[in-house]
């Protein structure tokens, strides 16, 4: 397919030129798919649906909200789908115009959900045949299971952070800055995924003119679906949470342990350089200076002071 803007029917799919614009159908069901990247050229294409400037700013600005609006002859409201690469998450948003039997989205850039959707156009032109709604429903039935798809691999990593942290694997487990990154695009998601429950709200009070009573229940199920992401992602978010905290509380004893090992081995040490000390000292009379068996007394006078060093910190539990 290498056009870019779509007319599609129940009977057929054409590609529009880039010259014209498109045209009004004057009867039956139509979804019309646009990929623009300018103001005038989606001004032109549009220009005889009648769509407000406020519209056209919406869909080009890549940092537009996720939202609802209805216009005197239409309605228009933006999702976004992600992608998950790198360890990172990618959120793009896609629009849609809703006006009677006919539906138009625009795309500042190829969706590979539509794109796949117009593709195989004769085994799911029967979704149009139903209603312009049930397209709807398809592309954000397809991105919201991608999602949950994305939400079970980052799920996989909290797994496997949570068996790093109880195993004390601290070569192989997650770096703490990629753990950091992982919660973000949890929380991202999260966001995400409920501005688009708070539009499919929105768009239910207003079914009358957005959908009919038979598109109710698909509708619905989109929403359990993005229920399902939301749970998913507060448990992961909890279970990294609780992870984190089991490993900061892990590393603060392995610190404990180091210091009280190294504070009873300076204990000990310490009487021991003391008594070296004072045979140390340039004294002539020192005690069992000339003794031949000097050296082993004071050796054995170490030794019997760090054993009972070691006896005193067992019977005080401090080891």
């Amino acid at each position: 397919m290498n056009g870019r803007h779509f007319l599609l029917t129940p009977a057929n799919r054409r590609v529009l030129p880039d010259d014209r614009p498109v045209p009004i159908p004057r009867k039956g069901k139509v979804w019309i798919h646009i990929t623009a990247e300018s103001e005038a050229e989606i001004l032109f294409l549009l220009k005889k649906f009648n769509i407000h400037g406020l519209t056209i700013e919406d869909m080009l600005n890549p940092q537009t909200r996720i939202k609802v609006e209805s216009f005197p002859n239409y309605t228009f409201f933006t999702f976004r789908g992600m992608h998950f690469e790198h360890n990172h998450i990618f959120s793009k948003n896609f629009h849609f115009i809703t006006m009677k039997n006919i539906l138009i989205t625009v795309a500042n850039e190829p969706r590979n959900t539509i794109l796949d959707l117009i593709e195989h156009w004769s085994r799911r032109r029967f979704l149009l045949e139903q209603g312009p709604e049930f397209i709807i429903h398809y592309i954000l039935d397809v991105e919201t299971d991608h999602t949950l798809n994305i939400v079970l691999a980052m799920e996989d990593q909290v797994d496997e952070f949570e068996r790093s942290v109880v195993e004390h694997d601290d070569e192989r487990g997650m770096d703490i800055r990629d753990v950091f990154a992982l919660r973000g695009n949890l929380q991202h998601i999260k966001r995400v995924i409920n501005h688009h429950k708070e539009i499919l709200e929105k768009l239910e009070v207003m079914k009358s003119r957005f959908y009919t009573d038979a598109s109710e229940a698909f509708f619905r199920d989109v929403q359990d679906h993005q229920i399902r992401v939301l749970e998913t992602v507060d448990n992961l978010i909890g279970s990294i949470t609780l992870a984190m905290e089991v490993h900061l509380t892990i590393s603060s004893r392995r610190t404990s342990d180091i210091m009280r090992i190294l504070t009873i081995l300076t204990s000990i040490l310490l009487p021991m350089t003391f008594i070296t000390g004072i045979y140390g000292m340039n004294f002539e009379n020192l005690p069992l200076l000339q003794h031949p068996l000097g050296y082993f007394f004071s050796f054995l006078a170490m030794v019997a002071v760090g054993a009972g060093m070691l006896v005193y910190f067992y019977l005080k539990k401090w080891i």
